[in-house]
């Protein structure tokens, strides 16, 4: 029987109070890309964001499960100290141990009137997160402090 691959994508699960996204994709990179994005379009319109700014982002953590929660943090702290609004992500390169990355993404400034704020999301947690390799690709699911 042929191998299937998860679909790349993302989608909010039910949760009393706080934010909870799975993220799914094919390979391990664009688990980070659909995270990335993801994230964004739960806290904005994504799609009113133009690609005006490039950023470069390298992070190094323990292992692969903290890396991930470290990227999206990351993300994070640029949208509340520096008011950048992530349209996509250009590029990751992964240390192959998986404790490292290299991402080159664009967006613009946080401008309300047109990005039509959502959701203020604080940050990633550990409770109830997982980030899993599956026969068809990998998954992850997180829950986010808003």
């Amino acid at each position: 029987m042929p191998r299937t691959e998860l679909p790349r994508g993302w989608r909010r699960l039910a949760h009393t109070s706080d934010l909870k996204l799975e993220f799914t994709a094919p390979g391990l990179v664009d688990l980070f890309r659909v995270a990335a994005e993801g994230l964004f379009a739960s806290m904005l319109d994504r799609e009113a964001v133009r690609s005006r700014e490039r950023h470069e982002l390298a992070l190094e953590a323990e292992d692969r499960d903290a890396l991930f929660l470290d990227w999206l943090r990351e993300l994070l702290f640029l949208f509340e100290t520096r008011g950048f609004a992530l349209r996509r992500v250009e590029s990751i390169t992964l240390a192959p141990d998986g404790t490292g990355l290299h991402a080159e993404f664009t967006g613009e400034p946080f401008d309300p009137a047109r990005h039509r704020p959502k959701l203020e999301v604080k940050s990633p947690t550990y409770h109830d997160y997982r980030l899993e390799r599956m026969p068809e690709g990998w998954r992850a699911v997180v829950l986010f402090d808003v």
